[in-house]
């Protein structure tokens, strides 16, 4: 309970587990924990900082009588500014390890509000320099989940009838059969059970939580396996946007955020 980094794996391991629809509410419990936990710990390290200072505070004030002794008081002023630069480095140095955490975090979690704010929290601080390399990091991966985001609503736009286009073939186009097969391995279907057309029409019927647009949309990719993204990625290599286009435009929009994230998801492995 008191190690974020723990609990952080935990949720990710309970993310990509079968179970991972029975476990919401203990995933959403431990988010919480996490967050109190990293918010104690900015605390306490602020607090510790107030302490060194209000210690060199007492010892400025020492200082400053002693100075009096000195030849003009140079030798106090001159204590006291090296004493405050070593403070500012300090300070600064804590804000940037701080600043670079919670990059990391945002990117392990590929959290596309957390990303955002961290971002601007290290331009704003003026750390582009001491923390580039992670904020370009940081800067592509959120070019890309923007994008995905914007195939998400995408798919949020297509009708129960487009859907129903798709369910409604008793023979499919290949590629619209590709195009399900690796959008449903992608979604934590088994690829033997998606290769029978039949169990395919099976899942686009399903409501509520298990809805294919509602799966969608609470999608985190960080549960995607390299194994299932290189399997998707190999099932639908060989798929034309512009030949799903006229022929359905719920499979178009399927195949644009499938490829998105499987791209994501390998190029992430590429970087590690």
């Amino acid at each position: 309970k008191n190690d974020p980094a723990a609990l952080n794996r935990a949720i990710q391991l309970a993310e990509q587990s079968r179970d991972r629809v029975k476990l919401t509410k203990q995933i959403d419990e431990a988010k919480r924990a996490v967050t109190e936990l990293e918010r104690d710990r900015e605390t306490k390290k602020l607090a510790q900082v107030e302490n060194i200072e209000r210690y060199n505070d007492q010892r400025h004030t020492e200082n400053g009588a002693n100075s009096t002794r000195c030849e003009g008081g140079r030798f106090g002023e001159d204590l006291k500014a090296e004493i405050s630069g070593l403070e500012m480095a300090l300070k600064r140095k804590y804000l940037q390890k701080r600043l670079k955490g919670n990059l990391n975090v945002a990117v392990q979690n590929l959290d596309l509000v957390r990303l955002r704010r961290a971002i601007n929290e290290v331009t704003t601080a003026g750390f582009l320099s001491e923390l580039g390399i992670e904020l370009d990091e940081a800067q592509g991966l959120l070019s890309k989940l923007e994008r995905l985001e914007l195939i998400k609503k995408a798919v949020m736009e297509l009708t129960n009838g487009h859907i129903a286009e798709i369910k409604s073939y008793s023979a499919p186009p290949v590629q619209v059969h590709k195009v399900l097969m690796a959008l449903l391995i992608v979604l934590g279907e088994e690829p033997e059970i998606v290769r029978d057309w039949f169990e395919i029409q099976v899942l686009l019927v399903k409501t509520g939580k298990m809805s294919l647009k509602r799966r969608i949309q609470e999608y985190n990719p960080v549960n995607l396996s390299t194994s299932n993204a290189r399997r998707a990625a190999n099932i639908i290599g060989d798929t034309q946007s512009e030949e799903l286009h006229s022929i359905s435009k719920a499979a178009k929009v399927f195949y644009l955020w499938t490829s998105a994230v499987v791209e994501d998801r390998l190029s992430q492995d590429v970087i590690r």
